[in-house]
C-alpha cells in the first residue's frame, strides 16, 4: 500500500509550522469552519509529499540511509527537511521531575506493603527475624539514595531550563546508536498529556515511528562563547554581558554536539495496519 494511503495515528503536530509551510507551498487554506485537528492533519498530509520530494532538500533517515558514510556534518544543511523512522524518546522534564519528587513517598508505601506481604507469605515464614530486618534495611537504603537526588531542587532547575518544552530524541539506526537527532517540541502540540503518553508508550517508542522535521545546523561550535557587541552605553553593555553569560550557559546545557544533530520536529506519527 502506498505510504500516502495508510491510516495514521499522530502523536505530535506543530500546527503553526504546518500552516506556514502550506501557505508558502500555496496549498489549500484552512477555513474558519475547518479549524480543528482533522483539518490540520489533512493539511499536513497534503503538503508532506511536496516537502519530501524537494530535490536535495530532504534526507530520509531509515534503513536505506548509509549512516557510516553519510552521517557527517558536511552532509547536512541548515533548514534541511528530514524524514526519520526509528526509536523515538521523549523527556518532559517538568512532568518527570514532578513525578520524581513523589517517588520517595511511593517507595516507602510500597516497601511497607511488600514487608507485610512477605511476613504473611510462605517465604517470609521461613525467614528469620534478622533476615526480615535486613530486607527492610535494604529497602530503606534504596529509598535514602533516591532522596539524596534532591528531586525538588533538580525539578526546579529543569523547569527553569526547559519550561513547557519536551525534548525529543530520535535514533534512526540500531546499529549506529551515536547517530541521534535531538529536538525541542512544544508540550501543547502533543495529542496526549505527559501522564497518558507515559502510560501508553513509556518514555521511549521502539516501533519505527515516523518523524518529520528540519535540521538546525550551527556553523560555530556550541562551546564557543558569544562575544559582546559594545555600544558605548554602559548600562546596555553590562546587561548584554550578563545576558550572553546566561545564553552561553543555556547553550552548553541544552544544545547537542555532533554526532548528535539538532532538529525541529514538525510531526510524529505511526502508520496503522
Amino acid at each position: 500500500m502506498p505510504e500516502s494511503e495508510k491510516l495514521r495515528e499522530f502523536i505530535y503536530l506543530d500546527v503553526d509550522r504546518v500552516r506556514s509551510l502550506a501557505t508558502q507551498l500555496q496549498a489549500a487554506a484552512i477555513t474558519a469552519h475547518d479549524e480543528d485537528r482533522v483539518a490540520h492533519e489533512r493539511l499536513f498530509m497534503q503538503i508532506e509529499p511536496a516537502l519530501l520530494s524537494r530535490a536535495g532538500a530532504t534526507a530520509r533517515l531509515d534503513s536505506t540511509f548509509d549512516f557510516t558514510a553519510n552521517w557527517t556534518p558536511d552532509r547536512f544543511a541548515d533548514g534541511q527537511f528530514i524524514h526519520a523512522r526509528g526509536v523515538v524518546r521523549f523527556f518532559d522534564f517538568g512532568w518527570l521531575s514532578m513525578a520524581l519528587s513523589g517517588l520517595p513517598a511511593v517507595l516507602k508505601k510500597m516497601s511497607k506493603l511488600e514487608m507485610e506481604a512477605l511476613r504473611n507469605s510462605d517465604e517470609g515464614k521461613r525467614m528469620s527475624k534478622s533476615q526480615l530486618q535486613q530486607r527492610s534495611r535494604d529497602n530503606q537504603v534504596a529509598i535514602t539514595r533516591v532522596e539524596e537526588f534532591k528531586a525538588d531542587e533538580l525539578g526546579e532547575v529543569c523547569r527553569k531550563l526547559y519550561g513547557q518544552i519536551v525534548r525529543v530524541k530520535v535514533r534512526p539506526s540500531h546499529d549506529h546508536p551515536q547517530c541521534v537527532l535531538v529536538g525541542s517540541a512544544s508540550a501543547e502540540s502533543f495529542y496526549d498529556s505527559p501522564a497518558a503518553l507515559s502510560q501508553k508508550h513509556g518514555i521511549e517508542i521502539d516501533a519505527a515511528w515516523n518523524v518529520l522535521g528540519h535540521l538546525n545546523m550551527s556553523r560555530d561550535s556550541v562551546l564557543s562563547p558569544m562575544q559582546p557587541i559594545p555600544t558605548g552605553n554602559r548600562m546596555e553593555d553590562s546587561f548584554e554581558q550578563i545576558t550572553l553569560l546566561m545564553n552561553n550557559a543555556f547553550r552548553i546545557a541544552n544544545a547537542p554536539a555532533f554526532p548528535a544533530v539538532s532538529f525541529t520536529p514538525i510531526a510524529i506519527y505511526r502508520a496503522l495496519v
